[in-house]
């Protein structure tokens, strides 16, 4: 079996890897420099904080924060690589919590090879230093994280899952046949990880993290509507052995019933906010108790809807990161050729249909006070790899989530959802340097986040190339 994944995986690979002549941007490169990194005089937004911590000289040294001190002069400023922080903040790289690194945002009828080098490269340019892949082949994944923490390939930091755990036939199988097309549609009963009954969790599980996973995810969803989802019993036993080896489970939901299943079940993070029905006060006091975080994906759903309606039109941030081969396809009255793909046609009307229901759900949340962490289901169509992540902070913001609430489910929260001591998420002593420098205070302005004056990632400093 292990041989016969083995041969799969390259199959897999071979198709979806590197087209590169559709990706003509050169978005960013490495600029590396011998001498430590010393920022004067900067104010602080660590992550954690609702106010910034004022006048600070930051150190780094060999990829880390060395040293946080009081802003003096310094001597012998020529063994730094100085930079001057006056006026401006800096504050912890981005980290967008759901991706799809395999994904090549492209729809079934105008289908695009995924290029996962330049997928990367247009995170980082929107001051991501961080992702979370929640579904590709761990195998391939994996390889990238490697590349990645070598500096063969630049991007940020990768932790992934590996294809989620669903029932035959169940999310995410009908709607990958579709979007993958013909040869990959024969593989991917074979590829994707299915539970059949609870008996099953153990060896399933198992199985699971022999793919060398950082946490476990599960599809517990419908989608399309009429698909199977997994029972109750199943998901809980499937819950209960990723945590019996000390493995976090993020769940793929949707609806309010799904929710209230997950958390009841012991999921440590829900993906996907409630979208497909109206939540009740009752249900959203449930959630709200188990203390269990949410990635809404709010753009995603918004664009998905706006695509069904032939009103999808991207942004300046779309055009400059996502070639046109990829938007042409879905923008304005062309995203109506959805019509011709049964399964995502079923799931984008589901969407639209579902839309009015997304705006008081999310209210109920937080007016509970849930815990939100931004992440995009990026590269898929509808959503793309960086551009959709600064969709994403305006979708918060206008539902009503503070700057600080925002910044605060970009860089610290999501950095918790795994790990009990991660070296990144904070500006502290100790810490991965992945910051960005922005002109001006992001806690007053959240608009200067999407363009920040320098992105630092392991302590390099990465420069924009415009073609």
């Amino acid at each position: 079996m292990k041989i016969s994944k083995c041969i799969l995986s390259i199959v897999f690979l071979t198709f979806t890897a590197g087209c590169s002549n559709y990706y003509t941007k050169q978005l960013v490169k490495e600029n590396k420099s011998a001498l430590p990194i010393l920022i004067k005089n900067v104010h602080i937004f660590n992550g954690k904080d609702s106010s910034l911590v004022l006048n600070k000289d930051v150190l780094v040294e060999n990829g880390f924060i060395e040293r946080i001190t009081e802003h003096s002069k310094t001597k012998n400023d020529q063994t730094y690589h100085i930079i001057d922080g006056n006026g401006k903040t800096l504050m912890p790289g981005l980290i967008d919590a759901h991706v799809h690194l395999s994904g090549s945002g492209a729809v079934p009828w105008e289908n695009v090879s995924a290029d996962e080098t330049y997928n990367l490269k247009a995170y980082l340019h929107s001051g991501i230093t961080t992702v979370f892949d929640l579904g590709g082949m761990a195998s391939d994944i994996e390889k990238l994280s490697q590349e990645v923490g070598k500096g063969e390939l630049l991007g940020p930091t990768i932790y992934h899952s590996h294809i989620p755990i669903t029932v035959k036939n169940g999310h995410p199988i009908p709607l990958t046949k579709e979007i993958l097309g013909w040869p990959l549609r024969s593989f991917i009963n074979m590829l994707a990880p299915t539970i059949e009954k609870a008996d099953d969790a153990e060896k399933v599980i198992q199985e699971y993290l022999e793919e060398n996973v950082d946490y476990v995810k599960i599809i517990y969803d419908r989608i399309p509507p009429d698909s199977p989802v997994m029972s109750y019993d199943v998901l809980q036993a499937l819950i209960d052995q990723a945590h019996g080896k000390g493995y976090k489970v993020f769940v793929h939901i949707g609806s309010p019933q799904n929710a209230v299943d997950a958390v009841n079940a012991g999921a440590d993070i829900l993906a996907h906010g409630v979208w497909r029905g109206k939540l009740t006060p009752g249900q959203a006091d449930i959630i709200a108790s188990s203390k269990v975080p949410i990635i809404y994906t709010l753009a995603a759903f918004q664009n998905v809807n706006n695509i069904n309606k032939g009103e999808y039109y991207p942004e300046g941030i779309d055009t400059l990161l996502v070639p046109k081969i990829i938007l042409d396809p879905v923008t304005g009255a062309k995203g109506l050729d959805v019509e011709s793909q049964k399964t995502m046609k079923a799931f984008f009307d589901d969407v639209t249909d579902k839309s009015q229901f997304l705006f008081d759900n999310f209210t109920l949340l937080k007016e509970r006070n849930v815990q939100f962490i931004l992440g995009t289901d990026s590269s898929l169509p509808g959503t793309y790899a960086g551009s959709t992540y600064l969709q994403e902070i305006d979708a918060l913001k206008a539902y009503g989530l503070s700057n600080f609430e925002i910044l605060s489910g970009a860089t610290h929260l999501p950095s918790k959802l795994f790990l009990d001591n991660p070296d990144f998420g904070t500006v502290e002593v100790g810490k991965k340097a992945d910051l960005l420098l922005i002109n001006g205070n992001p806690l007053e302005n959240l608009e200067l986040i999407k363009s920040p004056e320098t992105i630092l990632q392991n302590g390099n400093i990465i420069v924009k190339v415009e073609k």
